[in-house]
């Protein structure tokens, strides 16, 4: 699977995700692990394709095959261009200056001007060709992650024109016999141009010395307008491929090559980056592993325990983000399963002092606490439903005498309606919990 079909997939994620957001969680934990319990084993980036083509439909085909679009380009005019520098004259010698001017320089100048224009990639032609070719709805403000892939898929066609070049030269040597010389108006001598090799040659002077010109083969292959013969054998005017081979490699392929895996490392690293950090990617990505919790239907019972001094399943909160008016001397603030780094920072930043000040324990550490009886803020992820291995948790520092807090954070500017059926969820969960676990939520008007 190429770079592009990747930033297509967490476009399509994003899209339908966005889609999903005023949907009962329930009933999206109940679509997605169903689907997920019928598929084969097979790698996230597999799964994810399958997912998009069940629920967001399939990825546009024009864009599916660009990467391979534009290298075919790049390889035609590639190809195009260095035909017509060594058929421009057919019967004559082929002048170095002309060449090496259109056939490296101004690649090697083009090269450098992508670099950077490719800064502001995110804003270029390439983007906007594809952010114009996606569905509507995939229609998203991930502007960086498209300019990355608009940056490699304009390196892509860059290393293709490079590759067109060097194959018609190969060509060219082995089906023609390609005659160079140089020629110049002004007073140019032969030392200054061999100066000049000589330095165009340094990359590859130890490697392949044959590839360097000398100052007789310079010399002898200059040519004035007026001469109607060779100066020399038609041998020596083909002896410059050697030098004009090594300049092609080493000026105009071997830059594309490292710009193209260096736009891919960072493309790459970026899809990564969001697909372990988005939130919505993420609880898709809880909703396929996490076992459903069987609920009783009907309400809550009311014998549980309150809180000290709360209503018995809420706990009034002293600032609409975490609770201490109302709680015990907590010990510790346990981190319920695998959160986005930057949600948790976020989240946690968000906090009262006390409870900021509080130490983070992983699910693992809280269970293997073996310290008399301690009470600990169980942070959960309020834009899902509880899930089995959480209410395995609660059970377990119950057994050791532990009581828990469960605070379901919420994302962000959550639909209120699907807030109040994720309430409801876990007022049903911390029913079927022992007498030790308590419900925290925020206030009904914060």
């Amino acid at each position: 699977m190429n770079k592009l079909s990747k930033t297509l997939l967490l476009l399509g994620m994003q899209a339908q995700c966005r889609a999903d957001r005023d949907k009962d969680w329930q009933s999206l934990h109940k679509r997605d692990r169903e689907w997920y319990l019928a598929q084969p084993p097979q790698g996230r980036w597999q799964l994810a394709r399958r997912w998009v083509r069940r629920f967001a439909g399939p990825q546009p085909w024009i864009l599916a095959i660009s990467p391979q679009i534009a290298a075919l380009v790049g390889i035609v005019l590639g190809v195009g261009l260095m035909s017509g520098l060594l058929q421009f004259q057919p019967q004559q010698r082929i002048n170095l200056w002309w060449w090496l001017l259109l056939a490296v320089w101004l690649p090697v100048l083009w090269w450098l001007l992508g670099l950077w224009l490719g800064r502001y990639a995110a804003h270029g032609v390439w983007a906007q060709g594809l952010f114009s070719r996606l569905p509507p709805h995939w229609q998203l403000d991930e502007t960086p992650l498209l300019g990355l892939t608009a940056r490699t898929l304009s390196q892509r066609f860059s290393l293709g024109f490079a590759l067109g070049m060097v194959a018609a030269f190969f060509l060219y040597l082995l089906l023609t016999d390609l005659a160079f010389g140089w020629s110049s108006t002004l007073s140019v001598s032969a030392t200054g141009v061999h100066k000049l090799t000589q330095i165009l040659s340094l990359p590859w002077r130890g490697i392949w010395p044959q590839a360097v010109p000398s100052l007789e083969l310079i010399e002898g292959t200059r040519y004035f307008r007026v001469e109607e013969v060779a100066s020399t054998g038609g041998e020596q005017l083909g002896q410059w491929w050697r030098f004009l081979l090594m300049n092609l490699l080493t000026y105009v392929l071997v830059p594309r090559i490292l710009s193209l895996a260096w736009a891919e490392w960072q493309l790459g690293r970026a899809q990564r980056r969001l697909f372990a950090q988005d939130a919505c990617i993420d609880g898709w990505w809880q909703r396929l592993h996490a076992e459903q919790v069987r609920q009783r239907a009907g309400p809550a019972p009311s014998n549980r325990s309150p809180s000290p001094g709360a209503h018995p399943d809420t706990a009034r909160q002293a600032d609409g983000t975490g609770a201490d008016t109302y709680l015990p001397v907590l010990q510790g603030m346990v981190v319920a399963g695998d959160w986005p780094a930057r949600e948790l920072a976020s989240l946690i930043a968000q906090l009262p002092d006390v409870l900021r000040a509080l130490p983070q324990l992983t699910t693992d550490e809280a269970s293997a606490l073996t310290s008399p009886s301690q009470a600990f803020l169980l942070l959960c992820k309020g834009w899902e439903p509880p899930t089995g291995s959480l209410a395995d948790l609660c059970q377990q520092l119950h057994e050791q005498g532990h009581k828990t807090y469960l605070w379901p954070a919420p994302l962000p500017h959550m639909n209120p309606e699907r807030v109040r059926r994720l309430r409801e969820s876990w007022q049903l969960f911390i029913a079927q919990l022992p007498s030790s676990c308590h419900l925290l939520e925020p206030k009904p008007d914060a």
